[in-house]
């Protein structure tokens, strides 16, 4: 059996998972992301096929997309609440403000 959970991808991917702050959560994906590309480069020059790691990297970059689309979700969330909180007469009144609020444009 191989033992790849001593690469480095690994590690970031698991830190990609636990992230509870919102502002890290993209960097966070993005280093596992590029650790898990490096390893998939190094991985097709080996002559051995490491299937578990490979199947295990397939694993993680599901769960990464998931995170990624979730985060996305959250963040889109945040954004539509701040503008309900803001007072009518101080909203702006520039489209994308209507479409982060979810209201049609006007004209």
């Amino acid at each position: 059996m191989e033992d790849y959970q001593q690469e480095g991808w690994v590690s970031l991917y698991q830190s990609a998972l636990i992230e509870l702050d919102e502002a890290k959560m993209s960097e966070r994906i993005k280093a596992a992301c590029e650790a898990i590309v490096a390893r998939m480069e190094k991985l097709s020059t080996l002559p051995e096929p490491h299937p578990a790691e490979r199947q295990a990297i397939e694993d993680a970059l599901r769960g990464l997309r998931s995170l990624e689309q979730e985060h996305a979700r959250v963040t889109a969330e945040g954004k539509r609440l701040a503008v309900e909180s803001i007072p009518e007469n101080l909203r702006p009144s520039d489209p994308a403000a209507q479409v982060l609020k979810g209201t049609p444009d006007p004209d």
